[in-house]
């Protein structure tokens, strides 16, 4: 069994809980706006950006356009 470390078991929850499916047309600014409210909470609960991106291994905003592309596509569990 993989064990998440604690900052990529907080983006994964926060993500599931906050990525909709959305216009996929302004995905570029969804997923910025995404990224800023994923690190103020991860701020709030103790983690700063490079905790995020080094957990995530990606650049915040490239994870959270890619969540949203995974949230509206039926072959991976989204609408």
């Amino acid at each position: 069994m993989i064990t998440l470390g604690p900052a990529l078991a907080f983006v994964k929850t926060w993500t599931a809980q906050n990525v909709r499916p959305d216009n996929l047309d302004d995905a570029e600014q969804r997923g910025e706006e995404l990224a800023r409210a994923l690190l103020a909470d991860a701020k709030d609960a103790g983690y700063d950006e490079a905790e995020i991106e080094e957990a995530i291994g990606d650049d915040v905003v490239d994870y959270m356009i890619e969540a949203l592309g995974k949230a509206g596509d039926p072959k991976v569990g989204g609408v």
